[in-house]
């Protein structure tokens, strides 16, 4: 079994369509899976809303997902920028998403994919966290294997109790590499293996598309774009 993992896409339309360009050309997968974070920050968030809906992936609702549907406060102004963009049917499916999803293979253990942890769309759990704080959110989860994202920056770990895997930001890299990151998961003989995928594409042009706009902080997403920086 392969399964590609993707998550804060933050309104990046371009940056997506490079993902699953290279989604398809690498697999089949099983499933692709999405962790989150879909419109807030880029400059295209009703696109992106279109392309996801129209791809159907399972999703799990995000921190700004939630700002955006109203379901939590947010920072005022780009919340608000972003979610005039939307149309009705799209705050409908953000208000919608679950917290969590989880694959049940039927000769394997699961995998369970989230936005930052199982009980929460805000914490962070970062790259150099203490083994026992990632042993804990693989017991919240109840699996061996979790896959998240939120923190904008890729890793793959194993612990004592399985593996934690961060699978990067489309939209918006905060490791210092502006290229979008995504994960693929392979389930063989019984345990889960992960790897990091990045893809090339033109952040230039997409941080123009900011610089061009009404966005109301569009300098500041410009830069992430440009530097994959926070």
């Amino acid at each position: 079994m392969r399964i590609a993992v993707f998550s804060d896409v933050h309104g990046n339309l371009a940056a997506l369509a490079a993902v699953l360009e290279e989604v398809r050309a690498r697999g089949p997968f099983d499933q692709v899976i999405n962790a989150g974070d879909l419109v807030f920050g880029g400059p295209r968030p009703r696109e992106v809303m279109a392309l996801l809906l129209e791809e159907a992936y399972p999703t799990v609702v995000g921190n700004t997902d939630e700002w955006v549907a109203g379901l939590a406060g947010g920072p005022g102004a780009t919340v608000e920028w972003t979610r005039r963009l939307l149309l009705p049917e799209h705050l409908h499916y953000l208000r919608g998403l679950p917290r969590s999803y989880r694959v049940e293979p039927p000769a394997g253990p699961p995998l369970v994919v989230v936005h930052a942890t199982p009980r929460s769309t805000t914490e962070s759990i970062m790259p150099d966290a203490p083994p026992a704080v990632l042993a804990g959110a693989l017991e919240e989860a109840r699996a061996r294997t979790l896959a998240y994202g939120h923190i904008h920056r890729p890793y793959v770990r194993a612990v004592d109790r399985g593996l934690v895997v961060n699978v990067g930001s489309v939209g918006f890299p905060f490791d210092g590499d502006p290229r979008p990151a995504w994960a693929v998961f392979t389930l063989r003989d019984g345990r889960w293996t992960a790897e990091i995928a990045r893809v090339a594409y033109d952040q230039e042009a997409v941080a123009r598309d900011l610089l061009e706009s009404d966005h109301p902080d569009a300098t500041t997403f410009a830069r992430r774009v440009r530097t994959g920086t926070a």
